[in-house]
């Protein structure tokens, strides 16, 4: 009677329930990893546009002064180029008014009509490319403008408080240097939670 010789080389088939929910939780892990990737991306994206539109609207606005520096800011009282606060958040998105002559092509404007012309187009152009988009100028073209760009973004909450209101944006402090300076809201204009800001200082 011969003795039974145990069989060698035999292998395990199949995949064991365990090793299926370790793959599932990796690829959830994965799946969740390239979901915020790709909200990164769509959010720095949406950044790059608004310093692009920011760029523009700031050239044009110095450009405007500097074709008409008779009526610029710091050579005449008044000058149509500055716009100062005018109320709370609420009041400066509201529609920019047209003004109330129309120099496109008209070479009769005088110096003063051109420079409410050119302020009315550039703060409707500021309204079309920002969200709720609004602007202030301050300061004279000598010692140097200061343009301060008011928008809506809904992703830009700065912190909340322990109960869950929203905290609205930073105020400019006199005592703000830096990144913190050129990103906080001037402290009349009353800025909400989801406005963001952006200051510069330009000379035309």
């Amino acid at each position: 009677m011969s003795a039974r010789v145990p069989l060698r080389g035999a292998r395990q088939s199949g995949v064991t329930l365990v090793e299926v929910l370790v793959s599932m939780v990796i690829m959830a892990l994965g799946l969740v990893s390239l979901a915020a990737l790709q909200n990164f991306t769509l959010r720095y994206q949406l950044g790059s546009v608004h310093r692009a539109q920011l760029s523009g609207l700031l050239s044009d606005y110095a450009e405007r002064v500097r074709s008409n520096l008779a009526q610029a800011p710091g050579q005449v009282a008044d000058s149509p180029y500055v716009k100062l606060a005018s109320g709370d958040w609420a009041a400066q998105a509201s529609d920019p008014a047209a003004a109330a002559v129309s120099c496109s092509g008209n070479t009769a404007c005088t110096d003063l009509q051109l420079a409410n012309f050119d302020m009315a187009q550039w703060l409707q152009r500021v309204r079309r490319e920002l969200p709720r988009g609004s602007a202030m100028v301050q300061g004279d073209a000598i010692q140097g403008l200061t343009v301060t760009f008011m928008w809506s973004d809904k992703e830009h909450v700065t912190s909340s408080t322990s109960d869950g209101t929203l905290v609205q944006s930073p105020q400019c402090r006199p005592a703000d240097t830096g990144l913190a300076e050129q990103t906080c809201c001037p402290g009349d204009a009353n800025a909400p939670a989801g406005v963001r800001c952006a200051t510069f200082s330009i000379v035309p």
